[in-house]
C-alpha cells in the first residue's frame, strides 16, 4: 500500500500578521473581515506606535474571543522592520503578511495559502512587481505595477499581501543584514524589498504570483483625501531603486529572479 501523504503545510491555515500605524478605523474593518476567514489561524497586530496604546476595542475583542484568536505585539520603537520581528512563534508555518488597508476575500486567502503550501520555501502573493537593471547606469530600477501588465514578467510580490514561511523572519533579522535594516529605518521604506531578497536568496527562484482580486482601501481613501500610504510619497520609486542597489551588497548581487507564470483558478476563468 502507498504511504499516507503528509499533512499539507497550509492545512492549518496561516497567521495573519498585519502592520498598522495610526489607522484605527482601517484596522477595525480589517479585524472584522479576517476573523471570519477559515484560513486564519490567528490575527497578530504589529503595533509600532510607542506614543499611543492600542485602542480599547482591540483589548475588548481579545477578551471576547472570536473565530480567529487575536493578539498584539507591541514594540518600543516605530520601525517598518517590526513587520518581520516575531515576538512569539506564529500559530502556523504560513504567515500572511498584510497591510491594514488590504482586504482579500476569505476564499482567495485559502487559495493563496494552498498555493504557498505547494512550495513552502517560497513566497506567494497577489501584488507582483518587476525590477530591471538600467542598461546605461547599471543601477537597479523598481518599476510600477503597469510594467507587469505590459511585459507579463515579475521579480517579487509585495508583502502587503503575501504568504511566506515563518523561518524567513529569522533570516531577515540576521546580523549580516543589519546595515540593510538600518537603511529601511532611515528611509522608512523598502522592508518588503529586503524580505523579497531574503526569500529569493534561499530559493533562487521567482515567487509565486497567485491571481486574486483584493481591495486596497488606503488607495481608495487617498483619492478622497484620506489616509496616505508610503507608496504615495514623492520619490517613492527612485528611493526603492536605491534600496535595491544597496541590498545587492550583502547578498553578493541582487538575488531576485524574474518569472512569468501566474497561478489562477481555472473554474473562474472563461478564457483558456
Amino acid at each position: 500500500l502507498a504511504a499516507r501523504p503528509a499533512r499539507p503545510a497550509g492545512a492549518r491555515g496561516c497567521s495573519v500578521r498585519v502592520n498598522t500605524f495610526r489607522r484605527n478605523d482601517l484596522l477595525a474593518g480589517f479585524v472584522e473581515h479576517y476573523e471570519r476567514c477559515e484560513a486564519a489561524a490567528e490575527i497578530v497586530v504589529v503595533w509600532s506606535d510607542p506614543a499611543n496604546a492600542p485602542p480599547r476595542w482591540l483589548a475588548r475583542r481579545r477578551a471576547r474571543g472570536g473565530a480567529a484568536p487575536l493578539r498584539v505585539e507591541r514594540f518600543a520603537e516605530d520601525s517598518l522592520n517590526n513587520r518581520f520581528a516575531l515576538q512569539r512563534r506564529p500559530a502556523a508555518d504560513a504567515v500572511f503578511s498584510v497591510d491594514d488597508d488590504v482586504i482579500l476575500a476569505c476564499a482567495d486567502l485559502r487559495r493563496l495559502v494552498d498555493a504557498w503550501a505547494a512550495a513552502p520555501a517560497n513566497m506567494a502573493g497577489v501584488a507582483p512587481r518587476l525590477v530591471a537593471r538600467d542598461a546605461r547606469t547599471r543601477r537597479w530600477r523598481y518599476l510600477r505595477s503597469w510594467h507587469v501588465w505590459w511585459t507579463g514578467r515579475f521579480s517579487l510580490v509585495l508583502t502587503k499581501a503575501a504568504v511566506l514561511h515563518r523561518d524567513h523572519f529569522a533570516a531577515y533579522r540576521a546580523p549580516a543584514l543589519a546595515a540593510a535594516r538600518a537603511r529601511v529605518d532611515a528611509g522608512r521604506n523598502c522592508e518588503d524589498l529586503l524580505m523579497a531578497c531574503v526569500v529569493a536568496n534561499a530559493t533562487r527562484a521567482p515567487p509565486l504570483w497567485v491571481s486574486a482580486r483584493y481591495v486596497d482601501r488606503g488607495q481608495a481613501l487617498l483619492g478622497l483625501g484620506g489616509h496616505q500610504g508610503i507608496s504615495a510619497a514623492a520619490g517613492h520609486v527612485a528611493a526603492r531603486g536605491e534600496c535595491l542597489d544597496a541590498f545587492a551588497g550583502p547578498f553578493g548581487g541582487l538575488p531576485l529572479a524574474t518569472g512569468a507564470a501566474k497561478l489562477s483558478d481555472a473554474r473562474a476563468a472563461w478564457l483558456w
